[in-house]
């Protein structure tokens, strides 16, 4: 056998292997090697070249006491797992040993590994080291090359992820105090942006770090992290935060977010404090049950206010939330309500939204109807004559944008509404028995999805006081273009009046 058939070659014979040592090569590359024999090993054992038997996926431990009198490096990347009594074995190795194939290892095999007796023991696959592992591993007498740890769990082994990667640890999962400890008193900028959580000593112990420090992944922080967080005196950047508990955290949420903090689950009362002096509209769509506490903190707030996330209500929830000082308050997650919570919310001082009712029931909308402003029911697909009858007496603006189809009888209904604006921009057409129902409505009449209108439809709304928007017509005769536009109260888009 030739050095050309070498890494080819499935099967060796002893005879064949003391030929390829005999060519007296700088290493012998066995590749496709796939079985071997203690006779064949202990004779490839004889040449003082590196041997690469990278073929092998079992080893036996027969097999592992020959390849361990090998006095160069030995190469087993093939290897994913390997028994204590084999790695028991390759520890008499007094060589380079690359084991870098393997992805898991246990705790005696750690222990058998760390008597190895050579310079370098190589794990580059090893990316997970439990604390057992990590401790047998740490006591190799020389040098120990795994891959990119996910976890850091002994200062011991921080030291060898900075020597490896610097300050660049965005593979790291998680650390142990000590490793913290340790990589705080590296220089220069430290990145862990793979943590996404921490205890609070470890926590602690990365706030000494005196340079920047970058920790994008971490979202959750604890009072007591909070506070520790604020004392790091280099650059930090953390990611962003679902739970708010201080007034110092709020505020550079809401610079990094503006009032869009829709990721925030968590806020203590204090943080809602300040949340409510934001000058602008808050969305905080992500708290499922806010406490008492919180609510009446956040009422103060004078814009809209976004609480979709609420899916309940109890009386003193909705009386806490009628006090809300603002413009706007949405509570699109309710999914039903009853007459008597709809009755307290009426008493809001700003537009409300219910975008999550699918029905609206009579009770509910007459509950509603002494609040004062918009009331918007953007879920709606269709509405109950009943329904409509109720909202008659409400004064505020309407916004039914959701409904997708008019009976006459409900047109007629609605057309009894006594606020400022109707909205259905979720209607595409209308019968000329609809449109003249709706034309009897006193107030602005907006139409902003109907694309097409008959001559009659046309009519019957050209004959209204009151302005009706139809800015999506795109099909419309020449008969009702001009009846509309002679009306003089219609507002059309730019293709109808082409």
């Amino acid at each position: 056998m030739d050095a050309d058939d070498m890494r080819t070659v499935q099967r060796l014979s002893a005879e064949q292997a003391r030929e390829l040592v005999a060519l007296d090569l700088p290493s012998l590359d066995l590749a496709s090697l796939t079985t071997l024999s203690p006779e064949v090993a202990r004779v490839l054992t004889t040449t003082e070249a590196g041997l690469a038997l990278n073929g092998l996926e079992h080893l036996d431990d027969d097999v592992a006491t020959a390849l361990a009198a090998h006095g160069g490096p030995l190469t087993l990347d093939g290897l994913t797992t390997l028994t204590p009594s084999a790695a028991e074995r390759l520890a008499a190795h007094e060589s380079f040993l690359y084991l870098d194939g393997v992805t898991t290892l246990s705790a005696a095999a750690a222990a058998a590994l760390a008597r190895h007796a050579g310079p370098l023991l190589s794990l580059a696959a090893l990316t997970d080291l439990s604390p057992e592992v990590a401790h047998w591993l740490s006591r190799h007498r020389g040098r120990v090359e795994v891959g990119a740890l996910t976890a850091l769990p002994s200062a011991e082994w921080a030291r060898e992820a900075v020597r490896k990667h610097g300050g660049a640890l965005d593979h790291v999962r998680s650390l142990s105090r000590e490793a913290a400890r340790e990589l705080a008193s590296c220089d220069g900028p430290l990145s862990l942006n793979g943590l996404e959580s921490v205890a609070d000593d470890v926590v602690e112990e990365l706030a000494a770090h005196p340079g920047r420090l970058s920790l994008k992944g971490l979202c959750v922080l604890s009072p007591t992290a909070s506070k520790v967080l604020l004392k790091h005196k280099g650059g930090l950047v953390i990611g962003d935060l679902r739970s708010l508990h201080d007034r110092s955290w709020t505020r550079a949420t809401l610079r990094k977010h503006g009032g869009r903090l829709d990721h925030v689950t968590e806020v203590s009362p204090e943080a809602a404090t300040t949340l409510a002096a934001h000058d602008g509209p808050l969305s905080l769509d992500g708290l499922v049950e806010p406490s008492a506490e919180v609510l009446a903190a956040l009422a103060p707030h004078r814009h809209a206010l976004s609480l979709r996330g609420l899916t309940h209500l109890s009386p003193d929830t909705a009386t806490l939330l009628s006090r809300h000082e603002g413009c706007a308050l949405s509570l699109d997650g309710l999914h039903a309500i009853e007459p008597a919570l709809a009755a307290i919310l009426a008493g809001h001082r700003g537009n409300l939204s219910f975008g999550g009712l699918l029905t609206l029931d009579a009770a509910v909308a007459s509950a509603l109807t002494r609040h004062g402003l918009g009331l918007a029911f953007e879920g709606l697909r269709e509405i109950s004559a009943d329904a409509a009858d109720a909202l008659a007496p409400h004064e505020g603006m309407l916004f039914l944008d959701g409904v997708v189809g008019l009976t006459p009888a409900v047109a007629a209904a609605l057309a009894r509404h006594g606020g400022v604006l109707l909205s259905l921009g979720g209607l595409t057409g209308l019968s000329a028995d609809v449109a003249a129902a709706l034309a009897a409505y006193r107030g602005v009449l907006s139409l902003t999805g109907v694309e097409t209108l008959s001559d009659a439809a046309a009519a019957a709304l050209a004959a209204r006081p009151a302005r009706v928007v139809l800015t999506r017509l795109t099909t419309l005769s020449d008969t009702a273009a001009a009846a509309l536009r002679a009306s003089g109260v219609a507002e059309l888009g730019p293709k109808a009046r082409a």
